[in-house]
């Protein structure tokens, strides 16, 4: 999908999950970018997420500090308000993050049949 939001080159290259957060909705207001797990975004200076910016892999965000809680997948693309993420009423909030190991299956040969 293309965006407006693109990251510079250099950070194209490097390998991994990536994710902007910003504190208001539409992608506005502070911006904090992560390429690892976050078990406090209170912590680490984030009051609010209002829009959530995926550049790479996909992310799990939990409405609860230490990765708890309801989860919310996030793939790449944008995600401008917390209802583009959720229509759940009960939380509008993610309080932690983090990136989703992706492990791909080597794949077998088929098996061969044999006649008589």
């Amino acid at each position: 999908m293309a965006s407006e939001h693109q990251m510079p080159a250099s950070k194209q290259q490097q390998a991994g999950s990536k994710i902007a957060i910003f504190e208001q909705e539409n992608f506005q207001g502070r911006c904090h970018e992560l390429s690892g797990a976050c078990p406090n975004l209170k912590e680490a200076g984030v009051d609010k997420v209002g829009s959530i910016l995926v550049h790479s892999g996909p992310w799990v965000g939990y409405e609860q500090a230490s990765c708890k809680g309801e989860q919310f997948v996030f793939e790449k693309g944008e995600y401008p308000r917390w209802d583009s993420w959720t229509n759940s009423r009960r939380s509008d909030s993610i309080t932690s993050l983090r990136p989703i190991k992706v492990v791909r299956a080597p794949r077998q040969p088929l098996p061969t049949r044999q006649t008589k």
